[in-house]
């Protein structure tokens, strides 16, 4: 649609935002009077096209003259947030890659690009409660150091915080080159002063001081031994083993027999939960996800669990007793038992599992470093990281952001085409020598014909450390 005559415009995108912004000044009445709510538009900005909605309209009057008409806009990723999108509930069981769980969430593609490792997540490690599209696909991606951002035409758009590691800056191609002679119009710079890290330990699990295992025989109806409890001799009994986020297990001993190993199984389990003027609860299993729960009485409002599994929590203290069904991962072991010990056909089987909380690399850890690697930053810990590639990427994006930068602010006559994540090369004789630097925010303004973008940009500068 058409907003009428517009005499000045603002628009811009900064990092970790997910949509461009802004605010356009009309002239036309009739046309104001016309817009609505959610409006789709279309704002040229010279010659460069951003797709926008309208997010919101002002009339300011000071009973004197025109009133002034003012209209923000906002890419159109926007409806992936709240209030706009209906949050979910949603686990994803199965082993699911990256970019089709982030898909699957928006339900749109999402450009991924080169710069963003596409993972494998395994199944359970991904689960939400009450959570926008747009906030599943920024844990996502945040957890690879990682940022959604929108590209003009309204496309949703992933991408690696430093898509060019720091250090390779001096060599790689520009996207821009700027110079005073035709662009620059005013330039500031200002030292900030970083922790160096150029090493870091990146972990797959959340590591806690009480890991969670249990282990029991496979009583359910429906289950591997189909409901069957009591064994003999020659019999195969499956185990049930539970284990915490933070647990990985490490072996498993039968006094008599051999253990097999089996696989994953989702068990539904119900319990009663009792909240005794406290605000949370614990379950007995650790879970993935929450089906569904009932209040005898007092209703205290949903549940949510915990980065633990076991801990669910409401937002008052009360008294209240709730029945909580919800579903848990176990993996399966097999007791193919003798059939006979020491000449008797009837014989007790002592099975014992143990387990670490990951303090041993080897475990889903790995190191990230740079140059002597001298200077170790705080452990990464997320669950989504399943490999050694998404490791390796968070590790880089936590090593880049501590390189010594300088924060520059720019503003240049506007060209089209600036995005986040870009590479600018500087040439600006007053500034000293000519340098590169990451754009980290675009803004663009417009006042009659007079059209102008401002740059904020890291520089990479020689460490003193």
């Amino acid at each position: 649609m058409t907003v009428g005559s517009v005499i000045s415009a603002t628009l811009s995108q900064a990092e970790q935002d997910f949509a461009w912004a802004g605010s356009l000044e009309v002239t036309n009445p009739a046309s104001f009077q016309r817009i609505q709510i959610g409006d789709n538009i279309e704002l040229e900005l010279g010659g460069e096209v951003f797709s926008l909605i309208i997010d919101n309209k002002t009339i300011e009057r000071d009973g004197v003259g025109m009133p002034r008409l003012t209209v923000s806009v906002i890419s159109p990723t926007a409806r992936f947030t709240i209030p706009r999108a209906t949050p979910l509930d949603k686990v994803w069981d199965a082993p699911v890659w990256a970019k089709d769980a982030a898909e699957s969430a928006i339900g749109e593609a999402i450009q991924w690009d080169a710069s963003m490792p596409n993972w494998l997540i395994s199944g359970g490690r991904l689960a939400v409660h009450q959570a926008s599209p747009m906030d599943i696909v920024k844990t996502i991606v945040s957890s690879v150091g990682g940022l959604v951002e929108s590209l003009p035409d309204g496309t949703l758009r992933v991408r690696h915080r430093f898509p060019v590691a720091v250090p390779s800056w001096a060599t790689a191609a520009v996207d821009h080159v700027l110079t005073d002679e035709s662009d620059n119009l005013s330039c500031r710079e200002s030292h900030i002063l970083r922790t160096r890290v150029n090493k870091v330990l990146v972990r797959g699990y959340l590591p806690t001081g009480s890991g969670f295992l249990s282990a029991e025989i496979d009583a359910r109806p429906d289950g591997l031994n189909h409901g069957r409890t009591q064994f003999y001799g020659g019999d195969t009994a499956h185990l049930l083993v539970h284990a915490g986020p933070d647990v990985v297990l490490t072996d498993q001993v039968a006094s008599a027999g051999v253990m097999l190993p089996g696989g994953w199984q989702t068990i539904s389990v119900t319990q009663d939960l009792v909240f005794n003027g406290v605000t949370t609860a614990s379950l007995d299993k650790p879970a993935i996800g929450i089906n569904s729960v009932i209040w005898f009485g007092r209703d205290m409002g949903d549940l949510t669990l915990e980065s633990d599994n076991r801990t669910v929590s409401v937002s008052t203290a009360g008294v209240a007793i709730c029945r909580v069904t919800y579903r848990s991962m176990a993996r399966s072991w097999g007791l193919s038992a003798p059939t006979l010990v020491s000449g008797l056909n009837e014989f007790p089987v002592q099975v014992h599992f143990s387990g670490a909380t990951g303090e041993v690399l080897g475990a889903g850890e790995i190191f990230c470093q740079r140059g002597d690697s001298a200077f170790r930053g705080e452990d990464i810990s997320d669950p989504l990281l399943t490999t050694d590639e998404a490791k390796r990427s968070r590790g880089r994006a936590e090593i880049d952001a501590s390189e010594s930068l300088k924060e520059v602010s720019l503003t240049c006559l506007h060209r089209p085409g600036f995005m986040p994540g870009q590479l600018v090369e500087v040439h600006d004789t007053l500034m000293g020598q000519s340098w590169r630097g990451k754009i980290t925010s675009v803004s663009h303004s417009a006042l009659g014909n007079k059209l102008t973008t401002s740059l904020e940009l890291l520089r990479h500068v020689q460490s003193i450390v």
